[in-house]
């Protein structure tokens, strides 16, 4: 059980609109370099191959955006 309680534990593991879990996405980043023991590296370019769950903060637009692959098509989703 988590540290702050059974509740929390279930919304890390429940899916999320997007298909994935927030404990799915934090592994994600940390695989990806994103996300380190303290630090949170959020790029501000979209990358050219962009991976479903790939972040990046659009400075154009000052909004932080998510690449997502619904299986029908792909686009950045801003958060």
């Amino acid at each position: 059980m988590s540290a702050y309680g059974t509740k929390v534990v279930a919304v890390l593991d429940t899916a999320s609109t997007f298909g994935t879990t927030i404990k799915a996405m934090r592994e994600s980043m940390v695989t990806r370099g994103l996300l380190t023991e303290n630090t949170l590296n959020i790029p501000t370019v979209a990358p050219t191959s962009p991976s479903d769950g790939d972040i990046y903060f659009d400075k154009n637009a000052l909004k932080l955006k998510i690449f997502v692959d619904d299986g029908n098509s792909t686009q950045w989703v801003q958060l």
